[in-house]
């Protein structure tokens, strides 16, 4: 599947800050304004689609605890952490509505009504200890877990992680490539879950595999959403 504006063999991990995170997490919160304000992105992409972006940004939109809240969503803590600063903010996953379709075609219907449910929720051990600081106990128990999905169920497997790991690195190549054809170095945090960081950053190192792996899953490139871009004027 061929790329508009074909991408560079480089290693895009060069110019891609990829954190990972457990969702609505206090920590994950945390580091989600760490991250922008340690590495002040020229891009912040973030694995959202449109409709679950404006779900959680509208839940927080109204809200009077907006600025101190500990427990929204880190992709709404990060664009809210970027302030007015002269920054893109992308979305790169794929839309629920795609992923529901794509499990559809390859597996059981009982298997869609599960796909939206995260590695963890609120009550779970892991989120505890992952508040707790202790994250590679907690990325040893998401691995098990992933394993556990892919023997049981290989098809929602495929989608759930190897698509949408290989579309979010082709966004996220796109971005990179983009700033690179305008003659500018790209400075790009990728805030995704943490069970993606590792799938992403050795695609993000061999951009071939990216191209092959679009073909191999049939998936059609279409460039990130932009949500927002802001820039400060100089009097």
């Amino acid at each position: 599947m061929k790329v508009k504006g074909e991408i560079y063999n480089l290693d895009y991990n060069e110019f891609v800050n990829l954190v990972g995170t457990a969702h609505f997490t206090r920590r994950s919160l945390h580091d989600a304004y760490q991250a922008v304000g340690r590495l002040q992105p020229s891009d912040l992409a973030i694995e959202l689609d449109m409709k679950r972006f404006k779900i959680l940004n509208n839940a927080c939109s109204m809200c009077p605890k907006r600025s101190i809240c500990t427990a929204k969503c880190e992709f709404i803590g990060a664009t809210d952490a970027l302030g007015n600063v002269d920054a893109n903010i992308w979305l790169i996953d794929m839309s629920e509505q795609e992923i529901r379709q794509r499990i559809r075609c390859l597996t059981a219907p009982t298997w869609i009504c599960r796909i939206c449910i995260p590695f963890i929720n609120e009550e779970d051990e892991d989120t505890q200890l992952w508040e707790e600081g202790f994250k590679d106990e907690v990325l040893n128990s998401y691995q098990r877990r992933l394993e556990n999905l892919r023997r049981h169920a290989p098809a929602v497997w495929q989608v759930l992680i190897d698509e949408r790991n290989t579309l979010m690195a082709v966004r996220l190549a796109w971005i990179a490539t983009e700033k690179l054809r305008e003659e500018k170095k790209p400075n790009i945090l990728a805030l995704v879950g943490a069970a993606h960081v590792a799938g992403i950053k050795d695609l993000l190192k061999q951009p071939l595999t990216i191209k092959e792996n679009l073909e191999r899953f049939s998936l059609t490139f279409t460039p990130p959403i932009l949500i927002r871009r802001i820039s400060i004027k100089e009097d």
